[in-house]
């Protein structure tokens, strides 16, 4: 795109009043793309000019005509000049406009920095989570394991509670049940009742059963329906989000 189309792309925003994210919220696309409109460093393709024409209720000839975004900013340079210092470039019929670039990089910055603190913070969360839930299940480990029959035999599946927790912490923290390992809490229960009432006698529809390795296998089954119910979560999530 030649800097003419992106300075009247520029303007006619300006002139409708709206922000970058304004206008990247009605197309349905990113902010970053309408920036890089506006930078020249990217053009629309030919749907998207359609609704730029739509949005700000001119044609497409109205919309590519650069010679209007000339004609406005010499009529209107003193006004705009306060907010978006603008170099006019008569010889060669262009436009300059020495802030986008900046207030652009600013506010790319602004979303990076917070972006980057987050995931230190999240990161940090997970460390200390980690660590935490690893020292209760390693002392848990020791304890049931000598001051129960078989301890050490069973009680290794506390050593699961930290993917898990770890995990859930993701889910809380990105909201996206997708990120939680559910495979590994159902391993969990199954492993622990399979180890630890491996004795046990019970009836279940009209037959007789020692221990729970069976039929409690049909737990797995579950797995699949959670991630098809979580990947639904998710999607409605992110559709909100975006709206």
């Amino acid at each position: 795109m030649n800097i003419e189309t992106a300075n009247r792309l520029y303007e006619l925003r300006k002139q409708n009043g709206l922000s970058q994210e304004e206008v990247a919220d009605k197309l349905g696309i990113s902010r970053q793309a309408v920036s890089k409109w506006e930078r020249a460093e990217a053009s629309p393709d030919t749907d998207n000019l359609i609704s730029l024409a739509k949005l700000y209720n001119i044609s497409l000839d109205e919309l590519l005509n650069a010679k209007k975004s000339l004609d406005f900013v010499e009529e209107n340079g003193a006004t705009e000049e306060k907010e978006e210092p603008i170099t006019i470039d008569k010889e060669n019929n262009t436009v300059t406009l020495k802030s986008v670039d900046d207030e652009e990089e600013s506010e790319e910055s602004k979303e990076e920095k917070y972006l980057k603190l987050s995931k230190e913070k999240h990161k940090t969360l997970k460390t200390v989570v980690d660590g935490i839930v690893t020292f209760i299940a390693l002392i848990s480990f020791l304890l049931l394991g000598f001051l129960t029959p078989h301890g050490f035999a069973v009680y290794w599946v506390l050593f699961l509670f930290i993917p898990l927790v770890s995990t859930f912490v993701d889910m809380l923290i990105c909201k996206r049940m997708t990120a939680f390992v559910f495979p590994v809490l159902i391993v969990l229960i199954y492993c622990f009742l399979g180890m630890r009432f491996s004795n046990y006698t019970y009836s279940l529809f009209g037959h007789e059963f020692t221990g729970f390795w069976h039929p409690f296998w049909v737990l797995f089954l579950t797995i699949p329906v959670y991630y098809v119910i979580a990947a639904a979560v998710d999607s409605k999530l992110k559709q909100k989000y975006h709206e």
